[in-house]
C-alpha cells in the first residue's frame, strides 16, 4: 500500500512500507507540457533529493512521469522569460541534481515509459537502473532547440555508455531504436505495459530483501570508479552549455517560432569572438 508524502506542484511522491521504496512521478499540472521540467520542478527535485539523502532508511526510488511519459525537457517557455543570470543559475542547479542521484544512498530506478526527450533523458542518467516501454520515442534533441547539454548530457553519459552512441543521438538527433538502447546500456529492460507493475515490483522487493550497508556500500563503490570522470563534468560541460547560451539563439528560434519569422542564428565566427574576448556585432533584442 502506498501512502502519499509532501505536498508538492509539480511531483507526486508515495512511499511503499512494504518495499521500503518511495515512488517519485513527475506530473506537471497541465497535461500537455509533457512533464517539463520548469524551475518549480527543479526546486521541488532540490527540497525531495535532499531529504532522501537523510532518510536511508529507505531502500529505493522508483521515478516515472505521468500519463504514460516521463519528460520532454526543459520548459523553454517559461525559461525565456527569466533573465539571462537566472536562467544559467537554473541549468548549473539542474547538473547538481542529475550529479546528487549518483550519491544517494538510495538504489534508484527511472522508468522512462514510452518516452522522453533532451533535458528529460539527462536525469535519467542519474539512475542505476533504466527500464521501458518496448514502443517507445526517444531523442536527444538539444540542438534541435538551440541547446548544448548541461545535465550530463554529455559527460555523465559517457561515463554510463559508449561516446559513440551519445556522440550519434546528439550531433544528429533522431529517434533512438530499441537495439541502441539496449546495447548502449542506457535501457536495461523492456517492458510491455501489462507486465510493467510487476518487473517494477519484483525489482523493488529484491532491493528491500537486500543487507543496506552492503548495498549502500555497493553502489559508493562503483561510484568510486567513474567519480573523475564525473568531477571533471561539471566544469567543462558548464562551461560549453554557458558560452552557448551566451549566444542567445535558444531564445531567438522561440521568439522566431511565436512570430511566424524564419530562424536565423549567430554565426560560428562570433563565438570565436566571445571566447576571444573580443567585442561581438550588436544583436537585436531578444525579449
Amino acid at each position: 500500500m502506498k501512502k502519499e508524502i509532501f505536498n508538492f506542484t509539480t511531483l507526486k511522491v508515495h512511499i511503499c512500507s512494504k518495499t521500503k521504496s518511495l515512488f517519485l512521478q513527475l506530473a506537471q499540472p497541465e497535461p500537455s507540457k509533457k512533464n517539463l521540467i520548469n524551475e518549480k520542478m527543479l526546486i521541488e527535485l532540490e527540497s525531495l533529493f535532499s531529504w532522501l539523502s537523510q532518510h536511508i532508511e529507505i531502500h529505493s526510488v522508483a521515478i516515472t512521469g505521468q500519463d504514460n511519459y516521463f519528460s520532454k525537457g526543459f520548459d523553454l517557455d517559461e525559461f525565456v522569460s527569466l533573465p539571462e543570470k537566472r536562467f544559467q543559475e537554473l541549468l548549473e542547479k539542474y547538473q547538481k541534481l542529475v550529479y546528487v542521484m549518483f550519491f544517494l544512498p538510495q538504489t534508484i530506478i527511472a522508468n522512462l515509459q514510452s518516452g522522453g526527450a533532451g533535458a528529460g533523458l539527462e536525469l535519467a542518467m542519474g539512475a542505476d537502473i533504466r527500464l521501458a516501454h518496448e514502443q517507445n520515442y526517444f531523442s536527444f534533441d538539444h540542438l534541435k532547440q538551440a541547446l548544448v547539454p548541461s545535465g550530463g548530457g554529455i559527460g555523465f553519459s559517457t561515463e554510463l555508455i559508449p561516446n559513440s552512441f551519445i556522440r550519434s543521438w546528439l550531433l544528429s538527433p533522431h529517434s533512438i531504436d530499441n537495439q541502441a538502447l539496449k546495447g548502449s546500456g542506457f535501457i536495461h529492460t523492456f517492458l510491455n505495459k501489462d507486465e510493467e507493475e510487476k518487473v517494477l515490483t519484483d525489482i523493488l522487493t529484491n532491493i528491500s530483501n537486500q543487507a543496506p550497508v552492503a548495498r549502500i556500500q555497493t553502489k559508493r563503490s562503483l561510484l568510486e570508479a567513474i567519480l573523475p570522470g564525473l568531477d571533471r563534468t561539471i566544469n567543462f560541460e558548464k562551461k560549453f552549455a554557458l558560452a552557448g547560451l551566451a549566444m542567445n539563439d535558444w531564445r531567438k528560434k522561440i521568439n522566431d517560432s511565436k512570430k511566424g519569422t524564419p530562424q536565423g542564428f549567430v554565426k560560428a565566427r562570433d563565438l570565436n569572438l566571445l571566447l576571444k574576448g573580443e567585442p561581438q556585432p550588436k544583436k537585436e533584442n531578444l525579449q
